[in-house]
């Protein structure tokens, strides 16, 4: 009975919940953090879904130490499979209301240690909407900080998101196009093995991160595009319609109002009907940003040795490697007329 009491007594220390500044959470030293996040445990916030989803993937056991900092010590890691920049009180709201109703963040984001210096120590792998809506409230963060390679980094995020309704379709697709190179060299099979999931079910993620981007540019919010629009819309793009779906993107982009997916894609379809006899010249080049994977321009031929250079603003590159892809863009492919 006395041992029972005094486990009870443990448990209940780290139910308390956490101190402030930059103190661990609860109490009862490593042993009890052990404990406490061992499969089924009843505690606190670390009970639910993210108790023990990265032990059951990875096959390590890790003692957790949990704590709450100032959001502005942490940064998004630029491989987070969530788009930051679009975020929003709409968005979040169910964590701002919940962030009041508990007086504070339940789940804590994992986060590991920034070495590359700056103004941050710490770099959010999952958890970018409990990050924006702490800075939001300016309320603490409650962090777990790991220590994680990329590749582990990137395997976490899937797992905590993959069956999460807020990550759009196209923000999962965008992450699995670049982990497909990063991490897999180039080879579906492996990755999907790896996801444990389908080659074609993986396959459908990556079509819709492939889209041409005029028509990623045409839609009204990226996070409406689903892994059906893209299916029904791949085979229009490879054939005689391909250049009116395109030349349609074209001109519902210029509108002072995009349009919302489904509708996009209904114009899109529409359109492939009854293809118009127009010349669309193939891209002749895509670059992506060094540091996201992420589209940085598309280039096509116009007229005679002229060349249309569409700069994606999303890409994350930085001023000065734009101007430096678009240099060489033009170094390769420019040929003026005498």
């Amino acid at each position: 009975m006395a041992a029972k009491g005094s486990t009870g007594e443990m448990f209940k220390a780290l139910a308390t919940g956490p101190t402030k500044g930059d103190e661990p959470v609860g109490s009862g030293g490593p042993e009890a953090l052990r404990q406490l996040v061992q499969p089924g445990a009843p505690v606190g916030i670390l009970a639910g879904r993210e108790g023990a989803i990265w032990e059951v993937s990875s096959g390590k056991k890790i003692t957790r130490v949990v704590r709450r900092v100032d959001p502005d010590r942490c940064r998004i890691w630029v491989r987070h499979n969530r788009r930051y920049d679009l975020l929003s009180p709409e968005s979040c709201a169910d964590l701002i209301e919940g962030f009041r109703q508990q007086g504070g963040q339940e789940f804590p984001a994992v986060v590991r240690r920034v070495t590359d210096g700056g103004p941050y120590e710490y770099e959010v792998i999952s958890g970018a909407r409990r990050h924006w809506t702490a800075r939001f409230l300016k309320y603490e963060f409650l962090i777990e900080e790991r220590e994680l390679t990329d590749l582990e980094a990137f395997r976490l995020s899937d797992i905590e998101n993959r069956h999460r309704e807020d990550l759009s379709d196209y923000e999962r697709a965008v992450d699995y196009l670049q982990a497909l190179n990063l991490y897999f060299d180039g080879s579906q099979k492996q990755m999907a093995v790896n996801l444990e999931r389908s080659e074609g079910w993986l396959s459908r993620y990556l079509d819709l991160a492939r889209l041409d981007p005029i028509i990623v540019g045409a839609v009204r919010d990226v996070r409406e595009m689903t892994v059906n629009q893209a299916r029904v819309i791949k085979p229009l793009l490879s054939g005689k319609s391909r250049g009116a779906v395109i030349e349609k993107a074209m001109e519902v982009a210029a509108l002072p109002e995009k349009p919302a997916a489904a509708d996009l894609f209904r114009v899109l379809t529409g359109a492939a009907v009854e293809p118009k006899a127009v010349k669309v010249t193939a891209t002749l080049e895509t670059v992506a940003a060094k540091v996201t994977g992420k589209v940085l321009a598309v280039v096509r031929r116009h007229g005679r040795g002229g060349l249309v250079i569409q700069v994606d603003a999303g890409s994350g590159a930085g001023r000065e490697e734009v101007v430096a892809a678009v240099t060489a863009i033009i170094e390769r492919h420019y040929a003026p007329s005498k």
